[in-house]
């Protein structure tokens, strides 16, 4: 599995940065910082997202550590950066940081991956900003439901990531 391109890629990657990586074939991604590391589908073997989908997701999972979007889950109450810093800026930076990989691998984006970033993926927390329209609000998946928050509104990165995604996907 390790010899395959995305995957090498991926914990060459995660070595550099510092961060366990947890790769299987079906597994959503989630990054769980304060532990130390990020997890998501394997390149090359899930049967529910396609080899170049599951690599955008790790990249964006890796790119949680970098930014050190720690989300208070216990013991770790008190790191909580992910919320504080804002749900949408810290996932257009998660993006962000997986989209300038994408370029740097050189990999030219297929339709159906870059559908898949923006509806599937950022889309979805704009959508959940929405209909939470400013009432405190919590991320019930992956453990997250320990912090209760307010959605920050879309900034200028999030618009900017929003835009390379959306004309990307057009």
């Amino acid at each position: 599995m390790r010899d395959e391109p995305y995957v090498v890629y991926l914990y060459n990657l995660a070595h550099e940065l510092g961060c366990g990586l947890r790769l299987e074939p079906n597994l959503a991604g989630m990054m769980y910082v304060e532990f130390g590391y990020v997890e998501g589908p394997t390149p090359y073997k899930s049967d529910q997202y396609t080899d170049q989908q599951a690599f955008a997701v790790g990249l964006h999972e890796l790119g949680h550590f970098y930014h050190g979007h720690t989300q208070g889950r216990p013991p770790f109450g008190d790191r909580k950066y992910y919320f504080d810093n804002g749900v949408l800026k810290s996932e257009a930076e998660a993006w962000d940081y997986a989209l300038v990989h994408l370029d740097e691998y050189g990999e030219e984006l297929e339709p159906d991956t870059k559908r898949f970033m923006w509806h599937t993926c950022l889309g979805s927390y704009f959508r959940g900003s929405q209909q939470a329209a400013g009432k405190p609000d919590r991320l019930w998946n992956g453990n997250r439901h320990h912090v209760e928050f307010i959605w920050d509104k879309p900034g200028t990165l999030f618009d900017t990531t929003r835009d390379r995604m959306q004309s990307l996907a057009a």
